[in-house]
């Protein structure tokens, strides 16, 4: 079983950094569990707003209902608070959950994310 969880654990943390070459520790950081082993993670920037600066999971993890399971799990967490959350680049399969371009980045008001159902009908 797929769950997300916070955490600030640097073993854990140093471990999927390092073989998801993303070089140093930082930012808020979400991970990805398949059982009880890390295998993606989620880096954020939050400063005033929520930057998702990555989400990266290990190969032999990453097919689409596990990306789409974590992207949509990390999205529902932001969408508790009240503030933008911003990805630093344009990509329209981002504008499904309420994102919009602007200025060369995708942004969202974390109260109007939009939640589609993944087989693209309407709820």
């Amino acid at each position: 079983m797929q769950q997300v969880a916070f955490t600030t654990d640097l073993n854990v943390l140093k471990s999927l950094y390092d073989k998801l070459n993303l070089g140093e520790v930082r930012g808020a950081n979400v991970v990805l569990l398949d059982g009880e082993q890390p295998v993606g993670i989620c880096r954020m920037k939050i400063s005033g707003e929520v930057t998702i600066e990555e989400l990266a999971i290990e190969k032999e993890f990453d097919d689409f209902s596990s990306r789409d399971f974590f992207f949509r799990t990390v999205l529902f967490k932001l969408s508790l608070g009240d503030y933008v959350v911003k990805i630093d680049k344009v990509d329209d399969r981002l504008k499904k959950f309420g994102f919009v371009e602007n200025d060369g980045k995708m942004l969202v008001k974390s109260k109007n994310i939009i939640f589609p159902h993944s087989c693209g009908c309407k709820g």
